[in-house]
């Protein structure tokens, strides 16, 4: 499951005004890691939608950190550029960084 092609998704939905989206775990089987243009289209399609006008994600990840760091950074750059969205919220739990602190001694 790829996080940023299943938001692209959901936003384009007509006239979706709410966005909520809550993961508890995402495995992460993407081929096209390295594909910008994803990302360059996540961000786009955030600041060019004109019905948004909320969106609370809450991702819970252990696979691939760059590939969910690509995404919130399209995320916040494109409810940055958009000028309905009143309401934003995201939560990132890194559980990998989480495992490694439970295994100190």
């Amino acid at each position: 499951v790829d996080l940023c092609l299943v938001i692209l998704q959901l936003l384009n939905l007509p006239l979706i005004k709410v966005l909520h989206l809550l993961t508890e775990y995402l495995p992460y089987n993407d081929e096209s890691t390295n594909s910008t243009e994803k990302y360059s289209e996540l961000e786009t399609c955030i600041a060019m939608n004109s019905t948004l006008l909320e969106m609370k994600l809450q991702v819970e990840s252990k696979d691939n950190p760059t590939v969910t760091q690509k995404t919130i950074t399209s995320l916040i750059n494109g409810v940055t550029g958009n000028k309905t969205i009143t309401s934003f919220s995201l939560v990132f739990i890194d559980l990998q960084s989480l495992s490694d602190v439970t295994k100190i001694p």
